[in-house]
């Protein structure tokens, strides 16, 4: 009787133990849920201003990203320093070379659209052996950048030269079989006052002499329409391709020096000191 009154006891005890046990853990884990939830609000409140820098991209405007005749360029390259030719190709983009280059503009645009046609025609089935091909290039920031990072061309290598007499166009050529193609711009197509004011600017600084901050801006405004327009034209009504038969690729750079002509403002005053870029543009 003793030994049943002690066991139900024992029972009751453990049972109550048990009632007891959740009742302890749960504060627990509602404290618990608070330090994640606080945590969890602090990791969002801090990630969200770098989410929204990273996609505030005023360098690249809404009307190039959705230009009606902009494609990527397929390329392949070697997989190391020592490696072999990529089994599968890459694209590359306007927006990428920008970003490589510091800014979009008139210069990069043309020589996008002008490399995408040359690169097209020596590679027909659409994707572009960068360690395959040669150029000649105009001494400029934007051309030379250009011409380096969509042909994979490098002057310490012997593979980009720069001659000025290539105009507004690039000499480019396939090293394996020897074809080589001329890209031009198709006259007129570049505007004519455009042209004018930025000889203008430029001239004036040589000389050390300020520009108008509404000259910079009009410079600018007009290029971006030209370039907006240029990238809203099919490529056959933009450029010429001309085949060179037996071209011989020059040995040297016939003007291997040039002075960055793409930072002569970079501390004139802007319009409106407070305005973005995008705003300007």
């Amino acid at each position: 009787m003793n030994a049943r009154m002690n066991s139900a006891r024992s029972d009751c005890s453990s049972s109550q133990q048990r009632r007891a046990e959740p009742e302890q853990v749960r504060p627990r884990i509602v404290a618990l849920l608070a330090v994640l939830f606080i945590a969890a609000t602090v990791s969002v409140a801090q990630s969200a201003p770098a989410q929204k820098q990273a996609g505030k991209e005023e360098f690249y405007p809404e009307w190039a990203a959705q230009a009606r005749y902009l494609q990527p360029l397929k390329v392949v390259d070697t997989d190391s320093a020592l490696g072999r030719c990529n089994l599968q190709p890459k694209s590359i983009t306007l927006k990428d070379m920008a970003r490589m280059h510091g800014h979009l503009c008139d210069g990069l645009v043309t020589s996008w659209v002008q490399l995408s046609a040359a690169l097209r025609e020596l590679f027909p089935d659409g994707v572009v052996d960068r360690t395959d091909v040669r150029t000649v290039s105009r001494n400029c920031p934007c051309c030379a950048d250009a011409g380096a990072w969509m042909t994979g061309a490098r002057i310490n290598q012997g593979t980009l030269m720069l001659a000025d007499s290539v105009g507004v166009g690039y000499i480019v050529q396939r090293i394996s079989t020897g074809e080589a193609v001329r890209v031009s711009l198709r006259p007129g197509l570049y505007p004519a006052p455009l042209a004018a004011l930025e000889q203008s600017i430029r001239s004036r600084r040589a000389r050390g002499e300020s520009v108008e901050p509404a000259e910079i801006d009009r410079f600018e405004r007009d290029a971006n329409e030209y370039s907006r327009k240029l990238l809203n034209t099919p490529p056959e009504q933009a450029v010429v391709v001309e085949r060179l038969t037996n071209y011989h690729f020059p040995d040297h750079s016939k003007n291997p020096l040039a002075a960055r002509s793409d930072i002569i403002n970079r501390d004139e005053p802007r319009s409106s000191p407070t305005a973005t870029v995008s705003e300007q543009r």
